[in-house]
Parts: C-alpha cells; structure tokens; sequence
C-alpha cells in the first residue's frame, strides 16, 4: 500500500492498493476511485462488531456503516479529500497509541483500527472548547488518517513536560513518548 498526501490548503489523501489490500473509511467520505476498486458497505468494521460498537460509533460522531474499499484482481487507486482548508495527518496507532480526536476527525484507516466514542474529561473544554463533550476514540492497530481543520504546529517536547492545549479551532500533535498525556 502506497499514500501520498497532495495540495495544500484542501489536501487530497491517494492510495495506490495491490491487489486484496484495503482501506475503511466512513460512509460518504469517499473522493475518488478506480474501477478496480470494489466497495463494501457494513456495520462490522471500524470497531462495530455488534450492536454497542455501532452505537459508540455513532455517538463519537461517526456514522452508522463503514465502507471497506478492496482492490479486486488488480492494483487500484482511490482518493479522500478534506471538507475544510487545513491537514490530514498519518498517525499510527497501537498498543499505547491511542488517540481522542474531534467528533468528525477521522478521516478513514488501515482495516484493523477502531473508532469509538470518547469524553472530554475537563468540564470548561467540553463546555468553551467548542466540540463539546463527545470525542472520537481511535484505538486497535495501523495507520489512521484524520483530517485537521485550520493550521497544524508540531511541537518537540523533552519528556515529562505537561501541555494544555486549549483552542478549539487549532489542532495539537506533541511528541513526547513517555508522557502519553502530552497526545491530544
């Protein structure tokens, strides 16, 4: 599997799959694919097997089917876009590199992430922050790409040192692996 991301103010994410390889995404996020692309739409992906996993989706902003684009018998090529003027950001996710991010985030994965419901633990952020107190859980294991409206800073910190980040228009990624609290 090969991603590139491309342009600048309304960044395009493009995938190049070999055969068998897949990516899920919500319904509708979708921009372009090539005709060897086969989609799947169902409940079962993105950490939805079963009633309540459906319904933590749902209420951590995503949407009720996920759709698992395939290539079928050939390599194939498929596209995401932002909606806003801002970034889309690889993260990877794993066993201690789970992330909270804003109810419409995620832009979509590699088959084997989760998206859930999360809650913001500070009362003033979920009140004045401006996306309330529902959040995106994203967990399980690969790569995530979420969509980040506005400008991205990225900050390098020395371990330990704590971080608030509170606007709600500006998204934060800071690397400090062994503070996991510094990831927002």
């Amino acid at each position: 599997m090969q991603s590139q991301i491309v342009g600048t103010t309304m960044p395009v994410l493009e995938f190049i799959l070999e055969p068998n390889e897949s990516i899920i995404s919500e319904a509708g996020e979708l921009s372009w694919m090539s005709s060897s692309i086969q989609m799947t739409t169902h409940t079962q992906m993105g950490g939805g097997g079963g009633l309540l996993g459906v319904i933590q989706r749902v209420a951590g902003g995503g949407t009720l089917f996920m759709t698992e684009y395939r290539a079928a018998g050939s390599r194939g090529e498929l596209a995401f876009a932002t909606k806003v003027p801002g970034h889309i950001l690889p993260v990877e996710i794993g066993r201690g590199h789970e992330y909270m991010i804003h109810r419409h985030g995620f832009l979509c994965a590699t088959p084997q992430v989760q998206i859930g419901v999360g809650f913001q633990q500070s009362l003033g952020a979920g009140i004045f922050g401006g996306d309330g107190f529902l959040l995106q859980h994203v967990s399980g294991q690969g790569t995530a790409w979420v969509e980040l409206s506005g400008e991205l800073i990225v900050k390098d910190l020395q371990p330990g040192i704590p971080v608030t980040s509170a606007h709600s228009n500006r998204a934060s990624r800071f690397r400090s692996p062994p503070c996991p609290a510094s990831k927002t």
